[in-house]
């Protein structure tokens, strides 16, 4: 049916994804105060207040990793966490929100279940624990809490607290965040492209080799308008923009390692999608994304060394097919631009020729439409009208599918649709034959890239006049002129 225009990894990375789906949602859950482990049964452990902490120091006995969080009040009185781990950067910004949750989670412990009261520490690994914990209060309390080996279903991981002989069972999500590093506090990063100082935007997709590389401006209303000029020449759709502007303005909360140095680890040496904004100031944003897997992917920015992962729902649009990507119409145009259109098909041809002032429609009583000099205001008994299904049927005309050669092309076009618009700016579309079923498109002499199929233009919709090709339209508005009866005639 035809209607108006609508604007509209390898293994490692699985295990990454899983990994960082387990955290993520251990730290949501507990931001809620919803974890499994603060239930009423539990069995507590340690737990304190965060005005009660001066200090946490996790230690890593396995790779000697040593994270430190301090925590301090503001002159309002509001809590202040600053990171002072073994990979602190100075010139990185970090998230006191993230720090808050970190000290939170790691000051409060409470068990699943009291296993031992012998103090038998071997057999769970806390003999030499792979985790130490080191609370240090304000009130000056040094609390130490270790935790050794992973149960047999791995649900659970041994803990106890230095100078008890009790051991206990705590859940496996407390070890995973246990090993956070600096890269889990830093700072979310908004890109917040400004598209006054984009030249051009480039697209590509590795699954199928597409390419798109467009130029950006902004409308009068705000909008932002991509043209495509490679691989041809044409207005990007609404789907494109909205891909574009997803990206321009991407949130980045999660990152996942500072090694950009093992790009292939994470799907980026050789990434599914990439996208390049060239600035009008100098310079260029080159942004690559791993394939999704399991709703997520990774992501890296050229020239930050920061590897992050986004949900897939963020890269909405990017496995869209190239039809949907680019505008759905050869010759899209406003009624109220137009002056007049010509066709030619053999020896016939029309002159529809139109006046519609803007801010009105094309069945408005203000506008005049004609039908090679005859008045062409004629509708059927519902008030649908005929001149403007030949309208729709021509500004409306489907892309069938893009071609990039042409393998087989007449010497002469069958078809022609020549535009003039207010300003007396001519542009013409000639039809070449392509098959039995479809035509190559021209404009202005220069091929398109884009072939239609034959019932965009010849197609005869009966009574159904939302399904019409634009030649039987044409037909179809002539009838109704001759035959109609007070600007009334029906099928």
């Amino acid at each position: 049916m035809k209607s108006v225009k609508n604007l509209i990894v390898p293994s490692i990375i699985l295990l990454f994804l899983a990994v960082f789906a387990i955290v993520y949602f251990a730290v949501d859950s507990f931001r809620s105060r919803n974890t499994i482990e603060t239930d009423t049964d539990s069995v507590k452990i340690v737990s304190y207040e965060s005005s009660e902490i001066a200090s946490v120091i996790v230690h890593n006995n396995v790779t000697g990793y040593n994270s430190k969080v301090v925590r301090t009040a503001n002159s309002d009185g509001t809590d202040k966490y600053e990171f002072s781990g073994d990979d602190f950067d100075p010139s990185e910004k970090y998230s006191e929100a993230k720090l808050a949750d970190y000290v939170e989670y790691m000051t409060n412990f409470f068990a699943d279940s009291k296993v031992s009261s012998n103090g038998n520490f071997a057999d769970f690994g806390l003999d030499n624990p792979r985790i130490t914990v080191t609370i240090n209060t304000v009130a000056g309390e040094t609390v130490v809490v270790n935790i050794g080996n992973d149960s047999p279903d791995g649900n659970y991981a041994y803990a106890n607290v230095s100078g008890s002989n009790d051991i206990y069972t705590i859940y496996s999500t407390k070890v995973l965040i246990a090993q956070y590093s600096s890269v889990s506090f830093l700072d979310e990063m908004s890109l917040n492209i400004d598209y006054n100082d984009i030249k051009s935007v480039h697209f590509e997709r590795k699954s199928d080799g597409l390419s798109l590389d467009a130029t950006v401006s902004i409308s009068e209303s705000g909008i932002s308008v991509f043209d495509i000029y490679e691989p041809y020449v044409h207005q990007a759709s609404g789907y494109f923009g909205n891909l574009i502007d997803g990206i321009a303005h991407l949130t980045i909360t999660e990152f996942v390692d500072t090694n950009t140095s093992d790009l292939s680890g994470y799907g980026l040496a050789d990434p599914a999608y990439r996208f390049v904004f060239t600035k009008i100031s100098g310079g260029t944003i080159d942004i690559s994304f791993s394939r999704m897997n399991e709703g997520y992917c990774f992501g890296y920015i050229k020239g930050i060394n920061k590897i992050f992962a986004i949900y897939d729902y963020q890269l909405d649009g990017a496995n869209l097919q190239e039809l949907v990507l680019i505008d759905p119409y050869v010759c899209y145009c406003y009624v109220k631009d137009i002056k007049f259109i010509t066709g030619k098909y053999g020896d016939q041809s029309f002159k529809f020729e139109l006046d519609v002032p803007n801010g009105k429609t094309i069945t408005s009583d203000n506008s005049t439409v004609t039908l090679d000099g005859r008045n062409a205001k004629v509708s059927d008994s519902y008030g649908r009208a005929y001149y403007s299904i030949l309208f729709e049927s021509i500004a409306c005309i489907k892309i069938g599918g893009i071609e990039m050669n042409p393998t087989s092309a007449g010497t002469q076009p069958e078809i022609t649709l020549s535009f003039q618009d207010k300003n007396y700016n001519t542009t013409v579309y000639d039809f070449y034959k392509r098959d039995e079923n479809s035509y190559y498109v021209y404009k202005d002499g220069e091929y398109m890239h884009f072939y239609v199929y034959a019932e965009e233009i010849f197609n005869d919709g009966g009574t159904d006049t939302y399904n019409y090709g634009f030649w039987k339209a044409y037909e179809l508005l002539s009838k109704a002129i001759t035959e109609n009866m007070n600007g009334i005639y029906d099928l």
